[in-house]
């Protein structure tokens, strides 16, 4: 994989669909961000594909201590 955007290829195989029109109607559908190029075609980053399908996350690895600490205590809402 290499470029700034995802070729159509793998646009097909995230959508399931080989028309640009399929493609953007499942992108939207699916609530992506995506670009429409001139002749109408649907354009996906490939680091927005990375967040959506959590490649960024994996790739980072699990949080050191510092981070862990640094989240928000969620346990802490409704405690009186």
């Amino acid at each position: 994989m290499s470029g700034l955007f995802l070729t159509a290829e793998e646009l097909t195989e995230l959508t399931g669909f080989r028309s640009a029109r399929g493609q953007a109607r499942w992108l939207a559908q699916h609530r992506w961000r995506y670009a429409v190029t001139g002749p109408g075609k649907p354009r996906v980053t490939r680091d927005y594909f990375a967040s959506r399908v959590g490649a960024a996350a994996a790739a980072i690895g699990p949080l050191s201590a510092s981070q862990a600490a640094e989240q928000p205590n969620f346990a802490a809402i409704g405690r009186r």
